[in-house]
């Protein structure tokens, strides 16, 4: 049999405390080049910490958020910007409600789960993880387009 005839990998998560943050993390951790990001409710320490290793060792990451983060106290996206990491706010829906990262253009990780810790500890959500090009191309345009709508965060301290 042909291996590229074999389906896609797929990987599944679940919260509360089943392995959804750290699926997330793994995934981030998997990237050989380049990251895509986008959230809307963005505090998860552990998902921040490893987007800004990723960022450190070269990779490409940029983050698009929901207006929700602009104006909080303090968010993962604040925290990101200020570490010179790439982040967009995007302000033109009432609710900016995808939650889905693209690593290399050939994985993309989505589901209900918000990176949040209370995403994590508090609710129930899933993560899912799919290794197919095709599909992760489809969210990629997507997020081109989410990008470009997009403003940048400045770094605030």
């Amino acid at each position: 049999a042909n291996a590229d005839a074999v389906a896609a990998s797929v990987e599944v998560a679940f919260s509360p405390d089943r392995g959804a943050t750290d699926l997330v993390v793994h995934t981030i951790e998997s990237a050989k080049s380049s990251i895509r990001v986008a959230a809307y409710s963005f505090t998860s320490k552990p998902i921040a910490q490893a987007l800004l290793e990723a960022n450190r060792h070269g990779i490409d990451v940029r983050v698009v958020v929901d207006k929700s983060n602009a104006t909080a106290r303090y968010t993962a996206a604040t925290f990101l910007a200020n570490q010179g990491v790439s982040v967009r706010v995007d302000y033109h829906y009432a609710i900016m409600h995808n939650k889905f990262v693209v690593v290399d253009g050939a994985t993309v990780e989505t589901g209900s789960f918000n990176y949040t810790s209370a995403a994590e500890h508090k609710n129930g959500e899933n993560v899912l993880v799919l290794h197919d090009p095709a599909i992760a191309q489809r969210y990629a345009k997507e997020w081109e387009r989410l990008w470009g709508e997009s403003e940048e965060m400045k770094a605030r301290y």
